[in-house]
């Protein structure tokens, strides 16, 4: 097994992933980077190009968004460059004092970024321009006040290029997402009820899922065609989850997806058999329904978004101290290792946040610290190829427009080879464009941090927070019980709080990724599954009043206590049988 694994997962290095064409996003962020760094060069000011590209990082967020969208994350984020570079230009002076704004910095733009959806490249780029800028203001004496004000220029040319990109059409992101969306369902509704089903389905409730977020975050008016088309693919959507929702599998699997009806099934081979009741096509499609209804609201309001984001526990939370554990300790080795005073902090700051910012299952974040170490060194090789030439003027434009392009098709299929590029340009901006002298001495300083950062960030992955998503899963299992007790209880909600669906969505979110981790079989994730079951039933009843009438006693479960630890319990722990006569009750 081992011998077969290696050679794979070295191949992983260097393959592609396949994923649909990055022609476009590159072309817009080489060409920001063109704009930025030809006026200047041609004026002769090639240094204040330089400074320019910090801002152009924005120009990489939101690259295939509506307009709506592309407008408010591009334009959020060029103002944050520019907040981070103003952080790490006025705190030069004090190793000490940029080290604490730093891990801050870190700590927050990470647990914000994953909030709000931001998506990738997340925080990485806030944290590391206000390194570059702490670094040229302290190490090669460059005035605070023309960092940030060269970053705001490359900050406006980054919104400027990246809402002319729509000028000729506007709705282009919207029509591509609801033909997307169109095409899957189509293949959906050809495909055979049953589990060969599943993954179409899947595709096709992602597919709508991005349309809805298109059309909601486009132009201001909603075009009638699009709309029309839009409409259409849900109702063909419906008709087949219909079909599918009678279609029931018998099986050992105990797991009832709620939000893919083709993976509907028994517990046993005997219908009779099973305690478990599966919803009906009409509950199924109602559940269904009001997901929908619910995301769409999150859509439209970024006060939903912060709000269900930043729920405690969550993963923002983890995911946050987690950075900010492993942001202060790397500054603590390295200054250990290389003394006190260093005046590349940054390095290690950002390899650090750079590895365990996005969050994800252990292993997946163990496979990102693997690709931005070999990166980084194939990184270090290609600068010190860089310096020993020593380009100059056009030569280092073209260079950087090169690199820039070339990151943008490779990294959502390849991290490691965009690692491979990211170093030497993020080496290229820091210095100022200055590759005369001896290199060894800079290429030597950011292996060490690089080496210490990542190391660093793996530790803190495999022995910080690791019970972080099993508390996360119980209070999702909570919020769950009381929205369901509020239900009973005939409480009205108001559009802008929490509902019962979005509590179900994020239940489902982090049992998602507790089983990723390997605790498929915790008692948390068995009594997540209960809970889940229970609220789709809820959903999904035909009259609330029955539901409130129901004397299903969610208000004693939700204060009552969960499951908890690493082995699995029995079948019949408490709440977990309390869970599945409350379902009964319902469905009663």
């Amino acid at each position: 097994m081992a011998a077969s694994t290696l050679p794979e997962h070295l191949r992983a290095l260097v393959t592609l992933a396949p994923g649909p064409s990055r022609i476009r996003p590159a072309t817009k962020a080489a060409l920001t980077v063109l704009l930025c760094l030809g006026v200047p060069t041609a004026l002769g000011r090639l240094d204040l190009g330089l400074l320019c590209v910090t801002g152009t990082f924005a120009v990489l967020y939101a690259p295939e968004a509506a307009l709506r969208r592309r407008l408010a994350t591009v334009g959020t984020i060029g103002l944050a460059l520019v907040g981070s570079t103003a952080l790490g230009a006025f705190t030069a002076a004090s190793p000490p004092l940029f080290a604490a704004a730093a891990v801050l910095l870190a700590m927050v733009t990470a647990g914000l970024c994953l909030a709000l959806r931001v998506g990738p490249p997340g925080s990485y780029f806030l944290v590391l321009c206000a390194g570059i800028a702490n670094y040229l203001a302290g190490h090669h004496g460059t005035a605070p006040g023309t960092i940030v004000g060269m970053t705001a220029v490359g900050a406006a040319v980054a919104l400027a290029v990246t809402l002319a990109e729509l000028l000729a059409d506007p709705r282009r992101p919207e029509r591509r997402a609801v033909d997307a969306a169109a095409r899957a369902v189509a293949d959906y509704a050809r495909s055979t009820p049953g589990p060969e089903g599943r993954p179409l389905h899947r595709a096709a409730a992602q597919a709508l899922a991005a349309a809805d977020e298109a059309v909601a975050e486009g132009m201001w008016r909603t075009d009638p065609a699009i709309a029309a088309r839009l409409a259409r693919a849900h109702q063909d959507y419906d008709r087949r989850a219909r079909r599918a929702t009678d279609h029931l599998v018998p099986g050992v699997d105990p797991a009832w997806d709620p939000r893919n009806p083709d993976a509907g099934r028994w517990i046993d081979d005997d219908e009779a058999g099973s305690d478990v009741e599966v919803a009906t096509a009409g509950e199924a499609r109602r559940a269904g329904e009001a997901l929908a209804v619910d995301e769409r609201r999150i859509i439209r309001s970024w006060r939903r978004r912060l709000t269900d984001g930043l729920r405690r526990p969550g993963e923002p939370w983890s995911v946050a101290l987690s950075v900010g554990v492993a942001t202060t300790a790397s500054i603590l080795v390295l200054t250990a290792v290389a003394g006190a005073g260093q005046t590349h902090l940054y390095w290690v700051i950002a390899f650090s946040a750079l590895v365990l910012h996005q969050g994800g299952p252990r292993v997946a974040r163990t496979y990102r610290a693997v690709h931005r170490l070999v990166g980084t060194l194939a990184g270090l090789g290609i600068f010190l190829l860089l310096a020993l030439l020593q380009p100059s003027g056009w030569w280092i434009v073209a260079v950087v427009v090169v690199f820039q392009f070339a990151i943008e098709l490779l990294v959502a299929r390849n991290y490691g080879l965009a690692v491979t590029l990211i170093t030497p340009l993020a080496l290229l901006v820091s210095t100022g464009g200055r590759l005369e002298g001896e290199p060894w001495g800079l290429i030597g300083e950011r292996l060490l941090d690089t080496v210490v950062g990542v190391a660093v960030a793996l530790v803190v992955v495999w022995a910080v927070g690791r019970r972080a998503p099993h508390r996360a899963v119980r209070g999702d299992t909570r919020r769950v019980l009381r929205e369901l007790a509020e239900l009973e209880e005939g409480r009205r909600q108001s559009l802008t709080e929490p509902t019962l669906a979005s509590a179900l969505r994020d239940l489902h979110s982090t049992a998602t990724l507790l089983a990723a981790d390997g605790h498929r079989d915790s008692p948390e994730a068995r009594t997540a599954e209960a809970v889940v079951h229970a609220g789709f039933l809820v959903l999904g009843a035909a009259d609330p009043l029955a539901v409130a009438a129901s004397p299903g006693g969610w208000r004693n479960l939700a204060t009552a206590p969960l499951p908890a630890g690493w082995r699995p319990v029995p079948d019949d722990h408490p709440v977990d049988v309390a869970v599945r006569e409350a379902c009964a009750a319902v469905t009663a």
